[in-house]
């Protein structure tokens, strides 16, 4: 199609309206804006045993997904959804009563681990360790209540209360389906193992002075024909009859959609509670969540789009949608989240078209093995959406010269903090756009001072599958291939600067459909950033690292004003520090830093890393931490 010219005027806000919502100059008003994104999903490979989901769940590959993951910004993803984590339990033996004794090393690993990186477990209760179940089944509601009971109590001990009733637990994933029912279940079956679940939770939060309330989410369930999935329709018909019996707190279910057509995913959850609700009234009460709303059922079907920026814009939409669908109420009034399973890790020769945030090569070809990740579009839509502030409008629709749309998600800070705002926007159609002129109008205090940053990815400049494919796809890419694509694989600084008029043009002819744009304001009254924390160097292989930190703030509260992160390397003390991280825009709390010059190929030695704002002030440097490469 031809360029569309538009020159759109999105808005008029003044300070006040963004500080006091719904009183600015164009009527904006504004909601509280949970983010209900943030929660990802794996399934491990291989055979459902302890062995097979030890060795996958504690390899270097899956650390090194899940060190990616964690370096989100705060507010992309903070909860992880394993099928069969609790395989990880080594059952041992009984004790006299009659009670089950597990070895909890490899699962106190991997927790441990999975808290270091600031992750939320997901705990669903399913696996049959070493057939406990199928022994004497008469005896397993005694059974599931006290691994419950266990497990839930041995982390209330570890971890402690207030970080525990951060995570989630969840029944059986979707029981009706045979490939997950390992045990079988009958309905009278399911409903004693639910029930179990619900009590073991209950005597684990059993404290001397007030008991904890750890909330129970089920039936995880996919709600096709009552006939073929008794066990799910058949728990909502008990719950229904007997509310103050429901042993759920949180409805879950699973629609997916058909596609990159995100919307069919919301039509689909709407279809279904409208039947639930209509069968069973009651069920209203609970909050629900959607805890697999992907774009299209089956991970490791390899699919075009799943490669580039259609499945960030499709993820992005479908937090449009949903967001939208809450604020309108009705059905969706009860929403609480949505979950994206896509923290899977892909293979051969599917490293980006499976539905994952990475494309992950396993390098066969060096010794020993090990694995490389290049972050795909979908995770930059991720870390995108973690910038958005605190509360929000409705999305708009803005309508072109020649009525070409562009969907706009509005956000802004929460009152009585110094102005921020941030405006994601997507296209609705595929086409060529022209200018969009963003008009504010600001209220500005003594010497406050408005600087703004526009970040994108587009199908041409943030596409590492493109310069992958550039190099004829090898399967164990290069130093140079890698880097490469890694520095095509985050966000692009589409424009930005110091605010002196009322406009703020933004040059869409450039950006190659499909695109997600995000465009962040920011007022100088915020602080300067407080140094990064907590910064890692982990092994990738021989003269390759991969630092992670934890992300700078402003006074505790998430840095939306944060430009890029400045990486600096000294070989000893008292070396001269280098600035390696200079050319690189780097949004997210991590580096892989793989030296290609021959002289230049030593990673031993001191590393710090500093953040750098919107108005190009630095923070303090972090700790200096040395690395020995062994």
């Amino acid at each position: 199609m031809m360029p569309a010219s538009i020159a759109v005027l999105l808005g008029a806000l003044s300070l006040s309206s963004l500080h006091h919502n719904n009183n600015g100059n164009d009527n904006t008003t504004y909601y509280k804006f949970p983010k209900f994104w943030t929660n990802s999903g794996l399934c491990p490979l291989g055979d459902i045993t302890h062995e097979s989901i030890t060795n996958y769940l504690l390899s270097d590959a899956m650390r090194g997904n899940l060190l990616h993951l964690s370096a989100l910004p705060r507010g992309a993803l903070t909860h992880l959804r394993i099928h069969w984590l609790l395989e990880l339990l080594q059952f041992e033996q009984f004790t006299q009563s009659g009670l089950p004794i597990f070895d909890f090393n490899h699962l106190d690993e991997f927790l441990v681990d999975l808290d270091a990186m600031n992750i939320y477990p997901v705990i669903e209760f399913m696996g049959n360790f070493s057939n406990l179940f199928l022994k004497n089944p008469t005896y397993n509601d005694v059974l599931w209540e006290d691994v419950i009971y266990q497990v839930t109590k041995r982390y209330l001990n570890m971890f402690g209360a207030k970080k525990v009733l951060n995570w989630r637990f969840e029944t059986w994933n979707e029981p009706d389906v045979l490939t997950y029912n390992k045990l079988n279940f009958s309905l009278e079956d399911y409903m004693i193992y639910v029930n179990s679940t619900k009590h073991g939770l209950t005597r684990a939060g059993e404290r001397s002075n007030n008991n904890l309330h750890i909330p129970l989410r089920g039936p995880a369930g996919l709600f096709k024909k009552r006939l073929h999935h008794p066990l799910c329709w058949g728990i909502l018909e008990h719950c229904n009859t007997n509310m103050h019996d429901c042993p759920f707190d949180i409805l879950t279910f699973h629609r997916k959609g058909s596609g990159s057509n995100s919307s069919i995913i919301l039509e689909e959850s709407e279809r279904l509670l409208s039947d639930i609700y209509t069968t069973f009234p009651h069920i209203q009460e609970l909050l629900f969540s959607n805890d697999e709303a992907d774009p299209e059922a089956g991970w490791s079907t390899p699919r075009d789009y799943q490669e580039d920026v259609r499945y960030a814009l499709a993820l992005a939409n479908i937090v449009l949608n949903h967001w939208e669908a809450k604020l309108n109420g009705k059905i969706f009034a009860k929403f609480e989240d949505l979950s994206n399973d896509n923290a899977f890790m892909s293979y051969h020769p599917f490293e980006f078209s499976q539905r994952t945030l990475l494309a992950h090569f396993r390098m066969n070809n060096s010794d020993p093995p090990h694995s490389q990740f290049i972050q795909k579009p979908v995770y930059a839509a991720m870390g995108m959406l973690s910038r958005l502030a605190n509360m929000a409008a409705s999305p708009t629709i803005i309508k072109t010269n020649i009525g070409l749309p562009l969907n706009v998600l509005k956000t802004t800070a929460n009152k009585g903090q110094p102005m921020y705002f941030s405006w994601l926007i997507v296209p609705v159609f595929e086409s060529a756009y022209d200018d969009v002129i963003v008009a504010e109008k600001f209220h500005l205090c003594a010497n406050e001072v408005i600087a703004f940053i526009i970040e994108v990815i587009d199908q041409q400049h943030t596409n590492p599958v493109q310069i992958w494919r550039s190099f004829n796809s090898p399967s164990y890419p290069n130093a140079t291939v890698r880097e490469a694509m890694r520095f095509h694989q985050t966000l692009k600084v589409h424009d930005d600067g110091i605010l002196t008029t009322r406009d703020i043009h933004i040059k869409l002819t450039t950006l190659v459909y499909p695109w997600v744009l995000l465009l962040r304001i920011c007022s100088n009254l915020n602080s300067i950033l407080d140094p990064p924390q907590n910064l890692q160097i982990s092994r990738v292989t021989q003269g390759e690292v991969l630092l992670t930190w934890v992300e700078a703030t402003i006074k505790n509260v998430s840095a939306q004003c944060l430009r890029t992160y400045e990486i600096w390397f000294r070989p000893n003390q008292r070396g001269a520090w280098s600035y390696i991280s200079l050319g690189w825009h780097l949004p997210f709390p991590l580096f892989q830093y793989a030296p290609l010059q021959q002289n230049d190929k030593n990673v031993n030695g001191f590393y710090k890393v500093r953040s750098v704002d919107i108005f190009n002030r630095t923070s303090s440097f972090s700790e200096e931490v040395q690395y020995i490469e062994i």
